[in-house]
């Protein structure tokens, strides 16, 4: 069998398989003793029909089962011929097949790309501070108590902060009713009944803090600047004017942090109740700082290494952030139509972020391989249970079902680029 490779693009190989005629001739023969075997044609037995007849007669069938028999067949041959790593298949030609004649195709396939590692022991990281203050722990017990608020509807005064304002209200930009001139914010445009606590936590930035001073049946206008970032993209950097019209308004009362609240919480007592504060915190800064320093490395990797990747594997990563994206904007109440007229900004960000994410991962990959860093089966036993455990679900079937869609390679994976990332922070510079 003759095999040459011809780079048509970054991370992409055309491969020219040609095989000898006796070679295609003997796996005709092998076809048509198995095609004798089972048929039967009029007066011969099963079986027993000449394999002249049974040639002729099957003779369009054959050839297509000649096709699906011997490409598949070479083309693996071949790939483990020359070595090839395949990440996928791109393309197959007609295969030309003919009496006497060599078997001839091609197939196109995206490869693993050749790249050079750049210095990663001893990255230089930057720590930031993970102290928790007593500002923060004293915002935690308010927070806390916040939650177990009651309201009382009030009248006859202003709104002061923390006081929840019940609203209708309508909005434009630029003169234009807001869902007329941004359709994807249908929702958003006009509200009535709508309660919004005077504070900074409004889901329309600023108006919490705008209706601090209002009163029942009194009228106001509410400039709203939209940040980037926000929840309809559409909207980001956008000012909207709201027409708002105050109908209801309740106190927020909060409980006394005495022994009989504390019991609610099964906290002995207020010091226990700051410790146990604290060590939370704490422990979420250290994890906090401990993903940003990852995230720092990444972005070392990505800005000191070099590399094509693969068009299929960023078109597949792509598909996956595409759904991802949708289903968290379900997730946060978005309707089908919302998120059907977001489809193409999804998309976008989808495939800028896809192209970053297969390049760190084969960089990532490669540092592992360089430093033999091995996942055993043991640790992908516990990460099925864990995640297993995290969706509900019995872990033996879970198992079961990652199995039948070839899916623990990739957990391997996942652990394998996790332990890695993990070897990077460990040998990092962290000043």
């Amino acid at each position: 069998m003759k095999v040459t490779m011809k780079s048509t693009g970054p991370c992409r190989q055309t491969i020219k398989i040609e095989v000898p005629a006796e070679t295609v001739a003997a796996e005709r023969a092998e076809l048509l003793t198995y095609y004798t075997k089972g048929v039967s044609l009029p007066g011969f037995r099963k079986g027993h029909a000449p394999k002249a007849l049974v040639e002729k007669k099957f003779a369009k069938d054959m050839a297509a089962d000649l096709k699906d028999r011997v490409v598949p067949k070479f083309y693996h041959e071949a790939i483990a011929q020359e070595k090839v790593k395949v990440v996928a298949v791109v393309d197959v030609s007609e295969p030309e097949l003919a009496d006497g004649k060599p078997l001839k195709f091609e197939v196109t396939v995206d490869v693993p790309p050749e790249f050079k590692l750049p210095k990663y022991d001893g990255i230089s990281i930057k720590a930031e501070s993970t102290e928790v203050t007593e500002k923060q722990i004293d915002e935690t017990v308010e927070s806390i108590l916040r939650q177990h608020a009651t309201y009382e509807d009030i009248t006859g005064r202003a709104a002061k902060e923390k006081d929840m304002v019940q609203v209708s209200y309508e909005s434009t930009i630029g003169g234009q009713p807001l869902e007329e001139k941004v359709p994807q914010a249908r929702g958003l445009g006009r509200g009535n009944g709508y309660w919004i606590t005077c504070d900074d936590e409004s889901f329309l930035p600023g108006m919490g803090k705008a209706l601090i001073g209002a009163k029942i049946g009194g009228k106001k206008d509410v400039t709203v600047k939209f940040p980037e970032g926000f929840i309809v993209k559409e909207l980001a950097g956008m000012k909207a004017e709201f027409k708002v019209e105050v109908t209801g308004m309740r106190e927020t009362k909060l409980p006394e942090l005495n022994e009989e609240f504390l019991k609610k919480l099964h906290i002995e007592s207020e010091a226990e109740l700051r410790k146990n504060i604290r060590e939370h915190m704490e422990e979420a800064a250290k994890n906090k700082e401990k993903g940003r320093q990852q995230d720092e490395i990444c972005e070392f990797l990505l800005k000191k290494t070099k590399l094509d990747v693969p068009e299929s594997a960023v078109k597949e990563q792509t598909r996956n952030l595409t759904y991802e994206l949708a289903r968290q904007r379900m997730m946060r109440g978005m309707s089908q139509e919302q998120i059907k007229a977001q489809s193409e900004d999804m998309f976008k960000e989808a495939q800028e972020k896809a192209e970053e994410q297969v390049k760190l991962r084969y960089i990532v990959m490669a540092v592992a391989d360089a430093e033999n860093i091995k996942v055993d089966d043991q640790e992908v036993s516990d990460e099925v249970v864990r995640m297993a455990v995290s969706q509900r679900q019995d872990a033996a079937e879970y198992r079961k079902k990652l199995e039948k869609e070839d899916q623990l390679e990739s957990v391997r994976d996942q652990i394998r680029f996790g332990k890695t990332i993990e070897f990077l922070l460990e040998n990092a510079k962290i000043k």
